[in-house]
Order: C-alpha cells, then sequence, then structure tokens
C-alpha cells in the first residue's frame, strides 16, 4: 500500500532541500522517543517519518501513537506490530483472556499497549474509543514509501521476486530473504528500513550493539543497498538499547539511549 500524495510530498522536500528524517521502531517508548525528536532541531519544514513499530513491548505505546497522528510533518509506514494490533484488538476482549489471533498481539507486546491506553485516557469506554480510532488509523498507513533514489519500508522485500510485485505482509514481515541479498533488490534505490533489529541479527559482531547497519551491496551510485535502522531499543541484553533517526538529505545520524519511561 503506498500514499502516492505523501510521496509527492517527500519527492518535492528533497528537491527543495528538506531535511527528512527516518525514525527507527520506537515500541512504546515515548519518552526516549521525544529526547530523540529534540536532538534533530527540527525547523518548520523539516519532516519525519517512522519506520513502523510505533507500539508494543514499552510502557509509553498510546503516548507515541498520539504524537505521531497529531503532530503536523510527522508521518508513518505500518509497522508488524501495528498489522498485529489491527488484526487482533477487540474492544469486547479489553484488557481479558483472549484467543488466537488476539492472543498473537497480546504475546507480542499487545498487553503493554493496552495498560498504555488505560494509563493516557482513562479505564473503560474512553480507552476502547480511542484506540479503536487509532486503529483506524493505523489502516491508513502506507506499507511501503518509494522516492527517486530512496525506498522507506518496513522489514523488506523478497529478494527472489520483482520488487514492484511485492505484498503488504512481505513488507511488513521479511527478514532472512531480504537483508541477506547479494545482489540490489532495487538497482536504483537505497532501502532504509526497520523490524530486524541490528543487534545479533544484521551486526554479528556485539561492538557494534546500537548502530545503525549498512550493506555491503553498493548501488551504481556508491550507497549501499539497504541501511537497518532497528538499532533495538527494547531487548533484554547487557548491551546499549538505541533509537536511530538516519537524515536522507544529509546521510546524518543521531542516536538516543533508552531512558526511563
Amino acid at each position: 500500500m503506498r500514499d502516492y500524495n505523501l510521496e509527492e510530498k517527500l519527492q518535492n522536500a528533497m528537491d527543495n532541500d528538506v531535511n527528512i528524517w527516518v525514525i527507527g521502531d520506537v515500541h512504546g517508548y515515548f519518552n526516549t522517543f521525544q529526547i530523540l525528536v529534540e536532538k534533530l532541531q527540527l525547523k518548520d519544514n523539516d519532516i519525519v517519518v517512522m519506520i513502523g513499530d510505533l507500539i508494543d513491548r514499552g510502557p509509553t505505546s498510546a503516548d507515541v501513537v498520539n504524537y505521531v497522528k497529531t503532530t503536523e510533518n510527522f508521518y508513518s509506514i505500518r509497522g508488524n506490530h501495528e498489522e498485529m494490533m489491527i488484526e487482533g484488538f477487540d474492544h469486547s476482549l479489553f484488557f481479558k483472556d483472549r484467543d488466537i489471533p488476539a492472543k498473537i498481539w497480546y504475546h507480542n507486546g499487545g498487553r503493554t499497549t493496552e495498560l498504555s491506553y488505560i494509563t493516557l485516557y482513562g479505564n473503560g469506554t474512553n480507552a476502547c474509543e480511542q484506540a479503536s480510532e487509532d486503529i483506524e488509523w493505523m489502516k491508513t498507513l502506507p506499507t511501503e514509501i518509494v522516492l527517486e533514489n530512496w525506498r522507506f519500508v518496513h522489514a523488506g522485500y523478497d529478494q527472489n521476486h520483482d520488487v514492484e510485485e511485492q505484498d503488504e505482509d512481505m513488507h511488513m514481515y521479511a527478514r532472512k530473504q531480504f537483508y541477506t541479498s547479494k545482489h540490489a533488490i532495487d538497482p536504483k534505490r537505497t532501502i532504509l528500513f526497520g523490524h530486524t533489529p541490528t543487534l545479533k541479527h544484521l551486526h554479528k559482531d556485539d561492538s557494534k550493539a546500537g548502530l545503525v547497519w549498512f550493506s555491503d551491496i553498493i548501488l551504481d551510485d556508491g550507497r549501499p543497498m539497504a541501511i537497518g535502522l532497528d538499532t533495538c531499543l527494547y531487548h533484554d541484553f547487557k548491551l546499549p538499547k538505541v533509537l536511530s533517526a538516519y537524515n536522507v538529505l544529509t546521510n546524518e545520524i543521531i542516536y538516543q539511549n533508552r531512558i526511563i519511561d
């Protein structure tokens, strides 16, 4: 699913040297997200694109969603955790035991997301209604953004199929079939993605924990085939827990270590 109006706005911004920052998986850590945004020192026309997975695992998912929904020049791609909430949320089961597929979302961080709605909006009807409203917003989010020299996607693409012919599930759930590619999946565009933690999966060396990952596959213009932004804010290892932002105009990277919400 694409939003062509958004793509046109972003491409026009790029053509006019406007900063576009792409932020990795926030996973419900609102305070860390806020501090990172402050570090960006955004100008009036600057744009922020979230790579998906705003929610789940961290304690303040509802706050993250509210901020991105209501803040001018902030946009988001739909990640697999938004998709799980869309499929699994049922107001009649709010904070109750549930069956599949609701249980899948609940046990992949959905329980903390529900609690964040109750914390922010109060117990009962208000929290349920706001969650339902946010789900309708999530349904409208694109699963990829395609610009002249860039692709933004939550998870990736299957290296064995035409990049233009892939479905939303691949955009939201791809892993090894994407990042193990030995050829450029899109020869003209660098792909910015989240979903797959750079820790343990992309960087095999723990000394690179918390760092953005760059593919070894190089496009004809010298840029990497892909850049991984999920620097893993939520893991339980005794290693840095980091949220990252990448500026597609300047190639600058800003990092923020996780703080307690």
